[in-house]
């Protein structure tokens, strides 16, 4: 996955949540799609716990300088979206475990919350052009 640079660790972070919120937009709708499918499990994502380990960990540490190409990297692997399947719970007798009331919440958060994301990374785009144009003036 593609990082922002040119907007720092913020915009990293925000573009990150915004790819698995889209993920896990897809895997909601997935799952209301096979509502009536027999012995099918309902999905989801998990990555808000993976990105606040992997700040935490980032946060822990010092980052080592690299002075040739043959060094070793000190930057773990990012966080990514993890598919996560139910296979705990049943909801009917055919094996089916969606409830759609449940999956139609979490869809409508879902998209609350990738408009929140869309909007503050639009926000440090606007500041950036802001601050671009007071330097050509």
């Amino acid at each position: 996955m593609a990082s922002l640079e040119l907007f720092g660790k913020t915009g990293d972070i925000l573009h990150r949540a915004l790819s698995a919120e889209s993920f896990r937009y897809g895997v909601r709708a997935q799952n209301l799609a096979n509502t009536n499918t027999p012995l099918y499990k309902r999905q989801d994502v998990e990555f808000e716990s993976l990105l606040a380990a992997e700040l935490d960990r980032k946060n822990g540490s010092i980052a080592l300088k690299k002075t040739q190409a043959r060094h070793i990297g000190s930057d773990p692997a990012q966080a990514s979206p993890r598919l996560i399947t139910d296979n705990v719970s049943t909801m009917r007798y055919d094996g089916n475990n969606v409830d759609i009331e449940r999956e139609m919440v979490a869809l409508t958060e879902t998209a609350i919350r990738y408009q929140v994301l869309a909007e503050q990374l639009s926000q440090q785009i606007r500041q950036l052009r802001t601050v671009i144009s007071e330097r050509v003036s």
